[in-house]
């Protein structure tokens, strides 16, 4: 999971709210979701050139993406026009805000509050996210918010593996030519000699 760094709120969307008299989420229009997303994805979302969504870390645009209401507008009505409330997510309908949907627990690991990094690491043989710690409050976070979003789906580990063992068997200058989940990518820089002396 990837922290998502919430800048101001655009202007195009307040007056966006000042002309529209919005009720609920049906009142926003193709046009400013488009328009949302474009921003969050340019401005908060984007490392080394790559729009990523922060739930799974695949690679989104802004045609394949969703406004995803972290904190859910069904649970937090007051929140549904909340910009700071609001991230772009993938299409996957198996993981991240798809699977989500209106579920919310308050150990959910909110990435526009929390930095995500503090609670995970990977499993270097699965592809699977786990939580960096064994007990306490960080752990049953960590556990809670791999279990909403279906963070250790099947298809999601065997992306995540296959790219652990392109990053082990290239040269280690080469790694920074690897542009898909940025957090993984991270945690095999920080632990290539360990993983090289291991193979």
């Amino acid at each position: 999971m990837l922290k998502v760094n919430k800048i101001s709120e655009p202007e195009f969307f307040k007056e966006f709210k000042r002309k529209s008299k919005l009720k609920n989420w049906k009142d926003f229009d193709y046009e400013i979701k488009t328009k949302l997303k474009k921003y969050m994805l340019e401005n908060e979302q984007k490392f080394d050139g790559i729009y990523f969504c922060p739930y799974c870390e695949r690679e989104i645009n802004v045609e394949k993406s969703q406004i995803e209401h972290v904190k859910p507008k069904d649970k937090f009505p007051k929140l549904f026009h909340e910009y700071k409330n609001f991230l772009t997510g993938c299409l996957e309908n198996q993981t991240c805000g798809s699977i989500k949907k209106n579920k919310w627990d308050d150990n959910f690991i909110n990435p526009i509050e929390i930095d995500p990094e503090k609670y995970f690491e990977y499993s270097i043989s699965t592809g699977e996210i786990i939580p960096k710690y064994e007990t306490g409050i960080k752990y049953k976070m960590a556990v809670k918010t791999i279990d909403i979003l279906n963070l250790n789906h099947k298809k999601l580990c065997e992306i995540r593996k296959t790219m652990i063992l392109e990053i082990l068997n290239v040269n280690i200058e080469n790694i920074k030519y690897i542009n898909k989940f940025p957090t993984l990518k991270k945690f095999l820089i920080k632990n290539i000699k360990f993983l090289s002396k291991n193979k």
